[in-house]
């Protein structure tokens, strides 16, 4: 049956079928997520990147060594970037209180939503797939955009919390420092009050973007990038507020200390 040919009207009929196949067939008619992974390799694997970075490691012994990193791109730094909606036909939703509810639940509850936490603001990036293969996005006040019984209904997300380095923080948000520091925790506050509300998580994934990588002009004449382990240990704590939350089925915290994800990931999963 194509339902984009019939009018509402004659949907209802999907009522006298069980739950589980009229969410199959919702599933069919409704927008929801699917990951597009591009591969740029022959084999499926992403080609191994000839560009090196030097990162200085503070030992907590007191010694200092030197260690190769991979230089990594700011997207390629944000997590949820495969995550793309497939755009669908949902007058479905006019047929009746009964229906509308339950392709509602099926949008929200098993599409997965990527948000983009700064200073001033949450995002929802929103991009799509056009029939041309593009994936153009927008972003949304999250928030702002959603109704508050809607925002209940989402059940899985990935979260990017971006702490930018003092410079950027003047430069972006006109504020730096500890004040920096302080707006981003604010805004995960906002976003963990909003979540503690929802009876069911079902998987979040958590990831900080430490943006506090200066250069530094070694004796060989080279400037490199340079990140402190120190301040990722200080930008980390922009995310204590998710230590509040409770009962969520699958967490993954990553852009952190090993020892700080273990600890933040027990305590989201573990009941209260």
């Amino acid at each position: 049956m194509d339902f984009s040919t019939k009018p509402a009207a004659e949907l209802s009929p999907l009522l006298r079928l069980p739950i589980e196949l009229r969410q199959h067939i919702y599933s069919y008619v409704l927008p929801s997520t699917t990951q597009i992974i591009h591969h740029s390799g022959s084999d499926g694997r992403e080609p191994e990147r000839s560009e090196y970075n030097l990162t200085y490691v503070r030992e907590t012994m007191g010694n200092s060594v030197w260690k190769m990193q991979r230089t990594v791109p700011k997207t390629e730094r944000e997590a949820g970037n495969d995550v793309v909606w497939r755009r669908g036909w949902i007058g479905i939703l006019a047929t009746n209180h009964q229906i509308h509810e339950e392709c509602v639940d099926l949008i929200y509850g098993a599409s997965t939503f990527v948000l983009d936490v700064a200073y001033d603001s949450i995002k929802f990036r929103y991009r799509w797939l056009l029939p041309s293969n593009l994936t153009p996005s927008r972003s949304y006040s999250f928030l702002d955009h959603f109704s508050q019984r809607n925002l209940l209904r989402i059940r899985k997300y990935i979260i990017n919390v971006e702490h930018v380095d003092s410079y950027t923080g003047m430069i972006k948000y006109n504020c730096g420092g500890r004040g920096l520091s302080a707006g981003v925790q604010h805004q995960v506050q906002n976003l963990v009050d909003l979540l503690s509300a929802v009876p069911s998580l079902h998987r979040v994934h958590i990831h900080l973007i430490d943006g506090a990588i200066s250069r530094v002009r070694f004796p060989s004449g080279r400037v490199h990038r340079v990140q402190d382990e120190r301040n990722c240990a200080t930008a980390q704590t922009v995310l204590d507020p998710f230590l509040g939350l409770h009962g969520s089925r699958k967490v993954t915290v990553t852009g952190v200390t090993p020892d700080y994800a273990k600890s933040l990931e027990g305590q989201m999963t573990s009941t209260r």
